[in-house]
């Protein structure tokens, strides 16, 4: 439970404003935004994507219309109309849910609920041709050949070829209207997804559904990575899913935690609010996720599936709708602020691993982390310090005496504890005693370690004596138990640090299996050398 021990009016502004700031993560910079819809928070954009040589911007209103910008500038173009509409508030009937172009940037697409999907010249901004006129499109997709342009029309999806826009096929989803379609890196294979919960594979030699799943709710969005090995997946019940191409396996299960309610007139007032956006960062090593109704984007590293940032990309309160990210890395996100958000996202450095010494221990400098995540209002920062082990260590701050003994890893930015990941080959299994090397009062002394993103109750809320001189290694816990995470099976792991108490100065983090071994007795009390990072970067299987 979060306890505010200091509780003057001051240090509870400080409090709120911390929760909506902390989380613009430096990986990005905002470019610039762009008031599409002009009702604002009254409209919504549910469609935005760059075009294939990034140059446009296309992106939708909630009054039937698809707006044209220059990319380098922000600068609109032009328009189109797919549908006469003059509503003033959100109508489901303005809602323009596919939009995007060909590779050629010859085509550009509109596609809206009961007027089908129209096809644009994209220099005269002429219609070219009308597909499936009265049905519902919220998907489309070109392939990256040329050849087809693949529709979702109501529950169908029809694929034309693009040189004469006959249907090569046709096949049906039997769980409601197709939402989104995605070929892969090849064009061997199509994705798409359905309002009543199903997914399917299908490989376009032959047109033969390959895999199917099947869930309680709506699938919203489905993506191939860049290289074609993994496809992500999300839709209601806050889903959202990494799979491997090759045989159907579910790699990841990324949690979206944080407010569910939507604010009056946005959307339909959905009490089940989807995870509605999500794409690939363009090297593929990293997926950006709109989350529940907060505005948030998430990053989360595909390495080991840890989310390690956040940036507010619609206002609080208001829900992604669509996010897409161009060839060199810049993201545009569109939701029910009514307004288009344009970031540059500089990928952080994915280091190579650390290895586990000969004897099975690890031992880590608290400020060599993978990612320090700030959450709640909190984060970890580097200060230096004379008798810490190497000069310097992480302090939970801002340090206004706050507790959180549980719910610290809920998967809520704006209320989780600030984590810290390590990244670890592990070699051996079993049991492994957790000690950390840290100062403080009584108040500013404990932390949580957890592994692969989750708390453990064996090894979370680890105290020491309090120390305000000296730093001292603990592996007690305020459940009077020493420390401990099992380790599973060999191979790549994170170890988490979360903060409990704020204002804790952590040094060092050590894991044993040896338990009677004492940090404390090596090093004039700094305990063993440091381990190294020297273990090649470990690829997704």
């Amino acid at each position: 439970m979060s306890i505010i021990k200091k509780t003057s009016i001051g240090i509870i502004i400080f409090v709120l404003f911390t929760q909506l700031t902390f989380g613009q993560d430096e990986m990005f910079s905002l470019i610039r935004k762009i008031n599409v819809d002009h009702l604002g928070t009254v409209g919504q954009i549910d469609g935005c994507e760059f075009s294939k040589d990034n140059y446009y911007i296309i992106a939708s209103d909630n009054h039937g219309t698809a707006k044209i910008y220059i990319r380098s500038t922000g600068e609109f173009v032009n328009q189109v109309k797919h549908i006469e509409i003059n509503n003033l508030k959100f109508e489901r009937a303005g809602k323009i849910n596919a939009v995007g172009y060909s590779y050629d940037r010859k085509y550009f697409y509109t596609g809206i609920n009961d007027h089908g999907l129209k096809l644009w010249d994209a220099k005269t901004f002429k219609l070219v041709h009308h597909f499936n006129k009265t049905a519902e499109v919220d998907g489309a997709d070109f392939s990256s050949d040329g050849k087809w342009l693949a529709v979702g029309a109501d529950s169908e999806v029809c694929v034309y070829r693009v040189s004469d826009f006959s249907l090569v096929h046709k096949f049906t989803h039997e769980r409601g209207a197709v939402n989104n379609l995605d070929f892969n890196h090849d064009n061997s294979l199509l994705a798409s997804v359905a309002s009543k919960g199903e997914a399917f594979i299908t490989r376009t030699s032959d047109w033969k559904r390959i895999r199917r799943h099947k869930f309680e709710s709506s699938a919203k969005r489905i993506y191939f990575s860049a290289d074609g090995t993994l496809y992500a997946l999300s839709g209601r019940d806050q889903l959202c899913r990494v799979y491997r191409t090759s045989d159907g396996v579910m790699v990841a299960d990324l949690k979206h935690r944080g407010n569910l309610k939507m604010l009056p007139g946005d959307d339909y007032g959905d009490e089940n609010p989807a995870v509605e956006a999500m794409r690939w960062t363009a090297d593929g090593k990293h997926l950006l996720t709109g989350g529940v109704i907060d505005g948030i984007m998430r990053v989360w590293r595909r390495d080991d599936w840890s989310l390690i940032g956040y940036v507010q990309a619609q206002e609080a309160n208001r829900q992604i709708e669509y996010i897409d990210v161009s060839s060199d890395n810049e993201v545009i996100v569109g939701g029910d602020e009514g307004v288009l958000y344009h970031f540059a996202f500089t990928p952080p450095k994915i280091l190579k691993r650390f290895a586990q010494e000969p004897g099975g221990m690890v031992c880590l400098e608290a400020e060599n982390y993978d990612t320090s995540l700030p959450q709640g209002g909190h984060r970890w920062t580097v200060i230096s310090q004379a008798d810490a082990a190497g000069g310097q260590c992480l302090q939970a701050l801002p340090n206004y005496g706050v507790e959180k003994d549980t719910k610290f890893a809920e998967y809520d930015p704006l209320k989780d504890s600030p984590k810290l990941d390590y990244r670890i080959n592990f070699t051996r299994t079993g049991n492994y005693h957790v000690w950390i090397r840290a100062k403080g009062n009584k108040s500013d002394n404990s932390v949580h370690v957890g592994i692969d993103g989750k708390g453990i109750p064996s090894s979370d809320k680890i105290e020491f004596g309090p120390s305000t001189s000296n730093y001292v290694w603990s592996k007690a816990t305020k459940d009077k138990q020493d420390a401990s995470i099992f380790i599973s099976s060999i191979g790549p792991h994170t170890i988490n640090v979360w903060m409990d108490e704020d204002g804790i100065k952590l040094d060092r983090i050590l894991l044993t299996p040896d338990a009677g071994y004492k940090p404390s007795n090596d090093n004039g009390g700094k305990g063993p050398k440091c381990s190294k990072r020297k273990t090649p970067d470990a690829a997704v299987k």
